[in-house]
């Protein structure tokens, strides 16, 4: 476990302006002997997804998680989250990669772990988990197709949850009913959008970077996640079973483990690959010297982030707001005498790293996320003072479907 491939070889000014993009994508991390990687809204955020303990990798790395009101009933709550983004031998661009089943166990010295995918569920606004919905998975058969269980752990419970099988590789979508809840498991495009090239050439304006490259939807084809799959676990269950009875607001994050320990964790898009040290602001770049917190991070809780990261997260967002003042010679306007507060208010927003969403509401990001929220252009105005608005990359290059499990097919 290492985080030497986490080497930045970009200027100190280009470190700036990639922060305009960063809430949502770091850039490539390059080191000299190692192969490209890149991470998206969670793709490959952190080297403790590495065996061991992460076990095969990729599988146990969370991509993207999404929390929405159920468009077919108003009483149900959907949850997603997807695995195994990326997934191409040859890295980022090269189609839509080997097929991989979701994580088992992993063996150790005296026996094996299993591997388990977790929402965790707040329902009291503490940042403290009241239930677990809990899913593990078989053996893949042939066509990697597995059997898999859904259990929901602790807040005192009596939903059986539900024995389900995968959808297998090349397969029509398996939809598994029982006990008020659907749930599907295998291979969906991946719902993330955005012009991960046009942010690495930022700089680049008039040229390839989305800087000035037009309307929210002018560029569809710069969607870097084009043709590219993930591994998608679809839950759609009673909101009643995510709540204490006295809310209809919850929090959301989703882990993975390996036994008893902790590989990975995501609430929010990209707080860990953003806002954590290695990333590509100074002064938290490998250049200057800032050690790699992402994998304690991924270790953490949610109940001690703010107490933990605010400084990480309040130093990100110093650089990201000063891009809108006139000193940047960007061409911004804003007076940044009212930065402090703003960015203290921002970072107060971000953690702890949960997706908060009313069950009861339809709306979407930042009321939990649906996988058509464009969180992009969201999140660039938020972290630049509205500075920069869009990516120009503003839907998915697939067609979402309206009814479960509304990821569009694989490629």
């Amino acid at each position: 476990m290492t985080a030497g491939r986490l080497t930045n070889k970009k200027t100190i000014a280009l470190a700036a302006l990639l922060a305009i993009g960063a809430l949502v994508l770091t850039a490539f991390i390059v080191q000299k002997a190692a192969p490209r990687t890149a991470s998206a809204a969670d793709h490959l955020d952190a080297p403790g997804i590495t065996p061991p303990p992460g076990g095969d990798g990729i599988g146990t790395d969370l991509t993207d998680i999404y929390a929405f009101q159920s468009p077919a009933d108003a009483k149900k709550t959907v949850l997603i989250l997807d695995v195994n983004g990326l997934a191409s031998a040859s890295g980022i661009g090269q189609g839509p990669g080997p097929n991989r089943p979701f994580a088992t166990e992993v063996p150790q010295v005296n026996g094996s772990a299993k591997v388990s995918y977790n929402f965790r569920i707040d329902s009291n606004g503490d940042a403290v988990a009241d239930k677990t919905i809990q899913v593990r998975f078989g053996a893949p058969g042939a066509d990697g197709a597995q059997s898999f269980q859904v259990r929901i752990l602790g807040g005192g419970s009596n939903n059986p949850g539900l024995d389900g099988r995968t959808t297998g590789f090349g397969k029509s979508a398996v939809i598994n009913r029982s006990n008020g809840i659907t749930a599907f498991a295998g291979r969906r495009d991946d719902p993330f959008f955005f012009d991960l090239i046009g942010f690495l050439n930022v700089l680049d304006i008039g040229g390839r970077s989305f800087v000035g490259c037009g309307g929210p939807t002018a560029h569809p084809e710069r969607d870097t996640f084009l043709n590219q799959n993930v591994s998608s676990l679809v839950l759609e269950l009673p909101s009643i079973l995510l709540q204490d009875g006295k809310s209809s607001k919850v929090g959301v994050w989703a882990t993975t483990t390996v036994g008893d320990t902790q590989i990975d964790r995501m609430g929010r898009p990209a707080i860990n690959t953003v806002f954590i040290p290695n990333n590509p602001f100074p002064p938290d770049r490998v250049v200057d010297g800032k050690a790699s917190k992402k994998t304690t991070f991924n270790h953490g809780d949610p109940s001690t982030d703010v107490a933990s990261w605010t400084s990480e997260v309040v130093d990100t967002l110093q650089t990201t707001f000063s891009l809108n003042d006139p000193a940047s010679g960007l061409g911004g306007t804003d007076d940044p005498g009212d930065d402090p507060a703003k960015i203290n208010g921002l970072a107060a927003f971000l953690l702890p790293d949960i997706l908060t969403v009313d069950t009861s509401s339809t709306a979407g990001f930042p009321n939990g996320r649906k996988p058509m929220n464009d969180v992009i252009d969201t999140e660039l105005g938020l972290i630049t003072e509205g500075f920069v608005t869009t990516d120009c990359v503003g839907a998915n290059d697939a067609t979402f479907p309206t009814t479960f499990p509304y990821l569009a097919a694989p490629h």
